[in-house]
């Protein structure tokens, strides 16, 4: 079966990621200051399967360990940690995989997690079907679910056999027109995503290849809040179509993402992380000069 992974972009060298079969949430050690965050209501935001942008962790968990349950279904998660540091590991991701039971077709849920020290939500998923020549239902009924789910769709682009629908909400949750500045169908799904690797804290940059620049500082913060790709709440719907007329759907990819959240959570850690590195050079230095200091 294919793989559906979630569009990514940036790097994050003061981490280091843990791949593992399905376990509780691990979350963040109390040493970790919260940064102030902007409260938003779940239930508001765009969904896939019931999991809604926003959603805690825990109620996020709950809801994939029942549309994956073992057997016919695969539940993995992906942990990490800022290295160098006491904090224990955190969720980062989750995708759930149908196992067994489908010929000529493939079923996944990724769902991506916000970073500490900020309290941890769902920021990102995405949801990729393979049809089977059995199950492909018209592709006039496919959109019109979609719509049915999320609303009048603010861009639709064909080119048959694809067809893409683009949803822009703020985080109210109502949707905007067009004309919003700063709209982009490909931001749809792109979040600031931990990966592998790094050796220190000490000047390293959440923002990995946006932001090459740390510690985050105003001008940072302006320089990263020119990309569209850093607010909106996004959905994108890209259809495969089949058959006669191209009247039979084959694949369906659907991205959701909360980039506001996510940039204010990604800013939030860098400047955790600043003030760690930051705490550590002043331990060197008093280390250096102890160590200086001739016997009396």
């Amino acid at each position: 079966m294919p793989s559906f992974p979630i569009r990514t972009a940036g790097l994050f060298p003061g981490l280091v990621l843990m791949a593992a079969a399905m376990a509780g949430p691990r979350c963040g050690s109390a040493q970790m200051t919260v940064a102030p965050v902007v409260q938003i209501d779940p239930s508001k935001l765009p969904d896939i399967e019931g999991i809604h942008l926003g959603m805690s962790v825990e109620q996020a968990s709950a809801i994939m360990k029942s549309l994956f349950p073992a057997g016919s279904h695969t539940l993995t998660v992906t942990a990490a940690k800022f290295m160098r540091t006491s904090d224990k590991p955190w969720l980062s991701s989750m995708t759930g995989m149908l196992a067994t039971g489908c010929t000529g077709c493939g079923d996944q849920l990724d769902i991506r997690f916000s970073l500490p020290p900020n309290p941890q939500q769902v920021v990102a998923m995405h949801r990729g079907m393979v049809l089977g020549p059995s199950q492909q239902p018209l592709t006039e009924t496919v959109v019109a679910s979609l719509r049915q789910k999320y609303g009048k769709e603010t861009l639709q682009t064909t080119d048959p056999p694809s067809s893409s629908l683009t949803w822009l909400f703020n985080e109210q949750g109502q949707l905007q027109p067009p004309t919003t500045p700063r709209f982009l169908p490909g931001c749809a799904g792109v979040v600031l995503d931990p990966s592998a690797g790094g050796t220190s804290l000490a000047g390293a940059s959440a923002m990995g290849a946006v932001l090459p620049t740390a510690p985050v500082t105003p001008s940072v913060i302006a320089t990263i809040m020119r990309d569209p790709c850093r607010s909106n709440v996004y959905v994108r719907a890209d259809l495969g179509a089949t058959g006669p007329g191209f009247s039979l759907m084959h694949l369906v990819n659907i991205y959701v993402s909360e980039n506001d959240l996510d940039t204010r959570d990604v800013i939030a850690a860098q400047q955790y992380l600043d003030g760690v590195g930051a705490a550590e050079k002043q331990r060197e230095l008093k280390n250096a000069q102890q160590q200086a200091a001739p016997t009396l």
